[in-house]
């Protein structure tokens, strides 16, 4: 009987042909499959780790980012405070500031209108002249008797503008106009008008409250009693006999009620209690702020 041979067999059943270099052929793949794997793991460790890493560096930024923000807004709190307490309490005179501004406005759209190397300039200078003109009228109007006409003139067609509140949006108006602008003169003088009417309306509002609770203490009054007690007050401090109290005699009349106001607080007063624009508040007008005239939209 005659036995196959090993290569008869392997052709019959296809086996493959195993020799030594085939074997290190196969021993070495596994091993840098083995060593490949072990690397992708490696990199994976450590793609892991960096990851980690970043995430741990944002948390360490957002903490140190929220200390700031926070800083921050207890720094501008602060600051806030301050200048609310030096705009209600400050001395500078609320009609100088208002009048400076007014100036600026008037020479900043006269020499504007000339301007030609800008001709699309010259109409809004134009208008920022007019306005300028408005406002220092405005400050000074109760000065100027022989041009009452003018100011009978706004209260008829812009009333608005013998307000407090309405004369504060006008000068944020105008300084808005000027920021619009985007040149440095006028993003200062834009600032400076807008800064007028915050001011305007941050004492206005102010004093408003003061005199509302002045009213509040008379009210225990009997109406004959309060009636003669504000003629009498009004007849005490009409020291001139003209019939109206004017701003040199306001001060004191509001220290006799009780109320300590500063000086822009006090020049808002007298805009907010003369209700015809004379520039002084007469006997009407005084008894119906103690009877109890509505002050909340001055």
């Amino acid at each position: 009987k005659v036995t196959p041979s090993t290569s008869s067999l392997r052709q019959r059943l296809r086996l493959p042909h195993l020799s030594s270099s085939n074997f290190l052929d196969s021993s070495q793949a596994s091993a840098l499959k083995e060593l490949n794997s072990v690397k992708l793991t490696q990199e994976h460790q450590e793609d892991m780790s960096s990851v980690e890493g970043d995430d741990e560096k944002v948390t360490l930024v957002g903490r140190i980012g929220s200390a700031l923000a926070s800083q921050t807004i207890e720094r501008l709190k602060k600051e806030g405070s301050r200048v609310a307490s030096m705009i209600t309490k400050g001395p500078v005179s609320l009609t100088l500031m208002c009048l400076i501004g007014g100036l600026l406005t008037t020479l900043s759209g006269f020499f504007g209108m000339f301007n030609l190397l800008s001709p699309l300039d010259i109409l809004p200078s134009a208008y920022n002249f007019v306005f300028g003109l408005v406002m220092i009228f405005l400050e000074i109007h109760h000065k100027i008797g022989y041009l009452g006409f003018l100011y009978r003139g706004i209260e008829h067609w812009m009333r608005v503008l013998t307000t407090l509140t309405g004369r504060s949006l006008f000068y944020f108006y105008v300084g808005s106009l000027f920021l619009s602008r985007w040149t440095f003169f006028g993003i200062l003088l834009g600032m400076y008008m807008c800064v007028c009417g915050m001011f305007s309306l941050a004492v206005g509002n102010a004093a408003a409250q003061k005199l509302q609770d002045s009213q509040v203490e008379l009210n225990d009054m009997e109406s004959g009693e309060k009636g003669e007690f504000i003629k009498k007050t009004f007849n005490d401090f009409d020291r001139d006999g003209s019939g109206g109290v004017d701003a040199n005699e306001l001060p004191n009349l509001l220290k006799s009620l009780g109320l300590e106001l500063s000086q822009p607080e006090i020049d808002s007063a007298l805009l907010i209690l003369d209700t015809n624009g004379s520039g002084k508040i007469d006997y009407e007008e005084f008894k119906d702020w103690l009877m109890g005239r509505d002050l909340s939209f001055v």
